[in-house]
């Protein structure tokens, strides 16, 4: 399995950077960075620390980290559509690709209601329409560097005035059974979040796989967020993983997520133990079908070192990018 960081932020710009430049040192096949990363992980999450902090841009902080991270897959996980016109986001994207060596993937999800609504002010529906309409846009300039499209709900016409060297695939942050298909039927596949083993295997890998194959796509991705500690007392980490995820309890899609692990929070799912315990937690992903694990490591200093030797060793180097 490919296995990389997700990097939560900072409140420093030169701390977002270094902790990139750290999953490349370190051994990680990729790092993802999330739109708004806020100031990092807390020791307790709520709506307000989670939603209103917004940090820095995620593809302006991956494209100055590119220059000291030539190898490293760069991806975000994942920039809101609703503030962003696709010919804006793909030319953002393309940039980034062109100042890295590398391979550059975009993650991207419609959000939640509360932030779409309540601080942007856009009406939060037709999200799987927007998302397929989103997505069509994204694939024609990523891919071939020109877009003619009319939709319901997005419509793009025109040309980059560069070359596209390199795609830049697209991932969908999908969770129910519509936002599925339509990552089947038109991206490279998924990118998740609080979303446990059960849940992948029996809902979101078989859902994306059918969507895919009746379109006549290849395998898609499946990159599968999830906290991971290495640690000789899992019952504290799962108690911290509790308080630093614990808005996700209130946030729909999230929450229905956790009712099909039974779960109560994000301590729950999240990949905790010895060095044992997660190397099977792993392989259950792996034997899922999901491709990589977006690995966030929570924990002590020590369980964070013990964490990151583990998931350094076990990723798969030679299977690395799309």
């Amino acid at each position: 399995m490919r296995i990389g960081l997700n990097i939560d932020g900072g409140r420093h710009f030169t701390e977002l950077i270094e902790k990139v430049e750290h999953a490349s040192r370190a051994g990680y096949v990729s790092a993802w960075l999330p739109q708004s990363p806020g100031s990092g992980p807390r020791k307790r999450s709520s709506r307000r620390t989670r939603h209103e902090l917004f940090g820095y841009d995620s593809l302006t902080a991956l494209a100055v980290a590119a220059q000291s991270v030539p190898d490293i897959e760069l991806g975000t996980c994942v920039v809101p559509t609703f503030p962003r016109h696709p010919m804006v986001l793909a030319e953002q994207a393309l940039t980034v690709q062109a100042a890295h060596t590398g391979q550059v993937t975009l993650g991207i999800g419609v959000s939640h209601r509360h932030v779409v609504e309540d601080q942007w002010g856009y009406p939060y529906d037709r999200t799987a329409l927007r998302m397929r309409e989103y997505v069509t846009v994204l694939n024609q300039l990523c891919g071939e560097g020109a877009a003619s499209f009319s939709g319901e709900t997005v419509s793009a016409h025109g040309a980059l005035s560069f070359p596209v060297a390199r795609r830049v695939p697209v991932l969908v942050a999908a969770l129910g059974p519509r936002m599925l298909e339509v990552a089947g039927e038109c991206s490279d596949g998924v990118i998740t979040w609080m979303t446990g083993p059960r849940t992948l295997e029996d809902h979101i890998v078989p859902r994306l796989t059918k969507a895919a194959e009746a379109a006549g796509r290849s395998q898609p991705r499946v990159v599968a967020s999830l906290p991971v500690c290495v640690t000789a007392d899992p019952d504290s980490v799962r108690e911290l993983a509790a308080r630093m995820f614990l808005i996700y309890r209130s946030l729909p899609n999230y929450r229905a997520m956790l009712d099909r692990e039974n779960a109560e929070h994000g301590g729950d799912i999240s990949l905790v133990g010895s060095e044992e315990d997660v190397t099977r937690g792993i392989e259950r992903l792996a034997r899922a079908g999901v491709s990589d694990l977006n690995a966030l490591v929570i924990g002590s200093e020590l369980e964070q070192a013990r964490t990151h030797g583990l998931l350094t060793a076990l990723t798969d180097h030679e299977g690395a990018g799309l």
